[in-house]
C-alpha cells in the first residue's frame, strides 16, 4: 500500500498452500536412502489413490546441456529445467500433486515426519529450525525412544504419535487420514447469468416446480448443505431476491467458463458444484450420488453424457486443483469447461438413466421437459 493508501495490487483470496502445494511433509532426520526407501514405500501404496510428488535434492549432477528437456519415459515423463526455479515456478508445477512428499535434509516444508535414527542425530539437532510443525515422529529399528533434545523442543511432544519404522501400513494410515483432513470442504453454485436468447425469456424465471427455477435448483443444493450461491452478472443484482448469495461473472464474456472461474476466484480453496438453472429434472438424488462418488485427486467428479458422448460439465464438483487447469486452457484461447474435463484427469460417472441431464434452451424443449415432468409427477 502506498503513502496514500493505494493498493497496488488487487484484493483477492489466495489458496491455502505451504511451499510447495496444498498437502506437504518432509522427511528429515535420516540419512538420504532412508528416507528414498520410505518414500517408494508409501507411495507404492498411496499411487492407486493420489498423485504423489516426492522433492529431493539430485546427488549425482549431469551435464548442463544448456537447454531444457522434455524426456519420454515410457511411464512417466520428466522436464529439466536449464534454470533455477522460485517459489512460484514450484507450486506452479506441483498444483496437481495431491501430497507431496519432500526430502528434509535438503529443503523444508509446511508439516514435517521426524525420523529418529542414531546416524543423523547430530544433523538432526542442527535443523532443529526446520521443525515447525512435527506430525509424526518415527523412530529406528535400533532406536527405542524420540531423542532427548527432540522431546524438549517440542511443545506438543506428548500429542504428536510415535511409529517404528518397520511399521509401513500404520504410517501410510497416518498420512492418509491427515490427508483426508484437508479435503477441501464443498461450496455449490446454480449457474443463472445467461442471457436466455434462444428461449426469448430468462430461463432462470421459468416455473417448473412451484417457483423459478434458480430457487428451486438453490434449494435443491441447501438441502444437501453445500453453500449454494447463484452465480449472475452485476446488471442482474436487482433480479434475486436479497437472502440468496450471489457470485458475480468477473471473467465477462466467457459463459460458464467464466462462471466457473469466477466462483474459483471468490474462494479457491474449496471445490464448487456447479449446474445451470435449465434442468428441471435435476433432484437432489442424482446430487446425492455424485457427491458420494467425489475424487478428490482428479480435477472433477462429473456424469458422463451419453448424448454427447462426452462429460457433462454443468453438472459436475470441480475441486480446486481444477483452478490453475481452467486458467492454463484460457490463456490458450479455450474456454470450453467440457474441453478442459476431456483432457484432464476426472472421475466420469457412467449412468443407465440420464434424462435428468436434459436442459431446455428453447421454447420446444421446455414444453418437452413440462410434460417428462407432468408424466413423472414430479
Amino acid at each position: 500500500m502506498t503513502s496514500k493508501g493505494h493498493k497496488k495490487h488487487a484484493d483477492i483470496p489466495r489458496p491455502k498452500m505451504g511451499q510447495y502445494g496444498r498437502f506437504e511433509l518432509s522427511l528429515i532426520g535420516a540419512p538420504c536412502n532412508v528416507i528414498q526407501d520410505l518414500v517408494v514405500g508409501i507411495s507404492e501404496q498411496l499411487k492407486d489413490q493420489n498423485e504423489i510428488c516426492y522433492v529431493d535434492a539430485d546427488h549425482h549432477a549431469e551435464e548442463n546441456s544448456g537447454y531444457s528437456n522434455l524426456g519420454d519415459k515410457i511411464n512417466f515423463h520428466r522436464l529439466d529445467f536449464n534454470r533455477s526455479l522460485n517459489d512460484y515456478d514450484l507450486k506452479i508445477l506441483q498444483q496437481q500433486s495431491d501430497i507431496i512428499l519432500v526430502n528434509g535434509n535438503h529443503f523444508k516444508a509446511d508439516r514435517q515426519i521426524v525420523i529418529c535414527t542414531e546416524k543423523k542425530k547430530d544433523s538432526l539437532f542442527r535443523k532443529l529450525d526446520r521443525l515447525t510443525n512435527v506430525g509424526l515422529i518415527v523412530l529406528d529399528s535400533d532406536i527405542t525412544e524420540p531423542h532427548e533434545f527432540l522431546i524438549d523442543h517440542l511443545s506438543n511432544y506428548k500429542k504428536i504419535p510415535i511409529l517404528q519404522i518397520d511399521k509401513l501400513d500404520q504410517i501410510v494410515t497416518w498420512i492418509q487420514q491427515e490427508y483426508n483432513k484437508q479435503i477441501p470442504k464443498i461450496k455449490s453454485l446454480v449457474l443463472a447469468g445467461g442471457r436466455s436468447q434462444r428461449m426469448g425469456e430468462d430461463k432462470a424465471d421459468l416455473n417448473y416446480h412451484g417457483l423459478p427455477q434458480v430457487y428451486h435448483a438453490f434449494k435443491i443444493l441447501e438441502d444437501l448443505k453445500v453453500a449454494p450461491s447463484i452465480s449472475c452478472r452485476k446488471d442482474q443484482s436487482e433480479q434475486f431476491i436479497n437472502q440468496f448469495r450471489r457470485v458475480y461473472d468477473t471473467f465477462e464474456g466467457l459463459g460458464p467458463f467464466g462462471a466457473i472461474l469466477s466462483a474459483f476466484r471468490h474462494d479457491p480453496s474449496c471445490a464448487w458444484l456447479v449446474i445451470a438453472c435449465d434442468q428441471p429434472l435435476l433432484g437432489s438424488d442424482h446430487l446425492q450420488m455424485l457427491l458420494s462418488k467425489r475424487n478428490a485427486s482428479k480435477i472433477a467428479t462429473c456424469f458422463h453424457n451419453p448424448e454427447t458422448g462426452f462429460p457433462e460439465p454443468l453438472i459436475t464438483l470441480w475441486e480446486p486443483k481444477a483452478y490453475p487447469r481452467l486458467l492454463s486452457f484460457l490463456s490458450m484461447g479455450y474456454s470450453c469447461p467440457r474441453k478442459v474435463l476431456i483432457n484432464s484427469e476426472i472421475e466420469d460417472i457412467h449412468l443407465d438413466d440420464t434424462e435428468f441431464m436434459k436442459n431446455a434452451n428453447t421454447q420446444e424443449e421446455r414444453e418437452q421437459l413440462v410434460q417428462i415432468i407432468r408424466k413423472q409427477g414430479v
